[in-house]
């Protein structure tokens, strides 16, 4: 634990003194840290679809009770359902609340300067537009799983191993069918402890380059609407959520001690899915929280349930309209909060998922998207904080479900 908050505290250090072109013997030193930091994702995510296939299948196998699997996903599902809508309501009263984007339209709008880098935005608007009810099923059942493992489907991997997992229950089997599947989990498991053994060197990779790259001119015009969102996760993480676990007694000081580990990996990797292992680990050697639970909850949470997500695509949408000086009814409001309950699930195996999910909302809504050029400058940062708040929910969802399921 204290080598990971070292490397935490010395990438922060060396971030804001390192600059891009720096070099020693004529190697940059930024490029090198930045390739070191994204080996490390890269080793992360090559470990997650066999981990959660082989996690979920055995979790499910060896459960001996049937009723037991059945609470289990309803418990799980309807947290998931409750958590994300209680984010959203929290991320809408914040922004409605300070107003971020409430003041000389004309004059911020100027200083913003809205004309540079359109061409991002490009990229969301021609990703948002191919998501629909329809390609959400496409994904969730594709007509080849291998090739959606190979591409990083994870819910159609969620959902096939799910299925795969209470199939190979349905069927007389041998004790060597769960025998085999016990073997690739541990198996998994221990490629992951040995990539987790780099984790102060990756931790402290990121944060560097992370640092280094942050823009305070920008961050300074926005600076409303950043303080606006990291209010609204720090309500939810350290309110809502202790008060959760205070509800179904489990102890709020061991929780969040127990799950550090991987709430900086995910603040360093902005990775839910690359967190998984770190996460499930915490749970099950710290928490010591029953392993079926875990393996079942945790990649299930990973691919559903985006607490952060949710509700910062809430507060972003908000903002834009206040920007704008656009007049928003509280249906309207209403109807934001559910897409943003929807597309915080249905885009979320996307690269840049939150900003897909934003453009899909801001076309559906018939609003500008001109202002997200300035919002993806400062987002890093904001990327980290929430997708830490996504796996702060997914380990409490594991508590709290443990807690009602012995």
């Amino acid at each position: 634990m204290f080598i990971i908050f070292l490397s935490l505290f010395l990438g922060l250090i060396c971030g804001f003194f390192l600059s891009q072109d720096f070099e020693i013997l004529g190697v940059n030193i930024f490029i090198l840290f930045q390739s070191i930091g994204q080996i490390f994702i890269n080793a992360l995510k090559m470990i997650v679809a066999p981990l959660i296939i082989s996690a979920l299948i055995y979790s499910i196998v060896s459960i001996k009770v049937n009723n037991k699997i059945n609470k289990i996903g309803v418990y799980t599902f309807s947290y998931y359902l409750l958590s994300s809508f209680i984010a959203i309501c929290i991320g809408m009263f914040f922004v409605n609340t300070i107003k971020p984007g409430i003041s000389d339209q004309e004059n911020v709008l100027n200083n913003l300067g809205l004309s540079d880098n359109i061409s991002k935005i490009d990229n969301f608007s021609l990703l948002s537009q191919q998501y629909s009810i329809q390609s959400f099923f496409d994904l969730l059942i594709p007509n080849n799983i291998l090739e959606a493992i190979v591409s990083g489907n994870m819910i159609a991997i969620v959902f096939f191993s799910i299925l795969f997992g209470y199939a190979l229950r349905s069927v007389k089997t041998s004790l060597n069918i769960v025998n085999f599947w016990e073997i690739i989990y541990h198996t998994m498991v221990k490629i992951m402890n040995y990539i987790l053994m780099f984790l102060p060197i990756g931790i402290f990779c990121l944060i560097t380059t992370s640092v280094s790259n942050w823009d305070s001119n920008t961050i300074s015009i926005i600076s409303y609407y950043f303080v606006t969102v990291l209010i609204s996760l720090s309500f939810y993480s350290f309110i809502i959520l202790p008060l959760v676990l205070k509800i179904f007694g489990i102890n709020i000081r061991d929780h969040f001690s127990n799950i550090a580990p991987a709430l900086i990996s995910a603040f360093s990797t902005s990775s839910s899915m690359a967190t998984i292992p770190i996460t499930s680990r915490c749970l099950i050697n710290q928490s010591k929280l029953p392993k079926e639970n875990v393996n079942f909850i945790v990649p299930l949470g990973a691919t559903i349930n985006m607490d952060g997500t949710a509700l910062f695509e809430c507060v972003v949408v908000i903002f834009i309209v206040q920007i704008y000086g656009f007049d928003i009814s509280l249906s309207q409001q209403f109807l934001i909060l559910f897409f943003a309950l929807i597309t915080s699930v249905g885009v979320a195996g996307v690269p840049s998922a939150s900003f897909v999910a934003i453009v899909l909302i801001l076309n559906t809504l018939g609003l500008p998207l001109d202002v997200l050029v300035i919002l993806l400058g400062v987002d890093r940062i904001l990327d980290m904080s929430r997708t830490a708040v996504n796996v702060l929910g997914d380990s409490c969802c594991a508590a709290v479900v443990s807690s009602k399921i012995k």
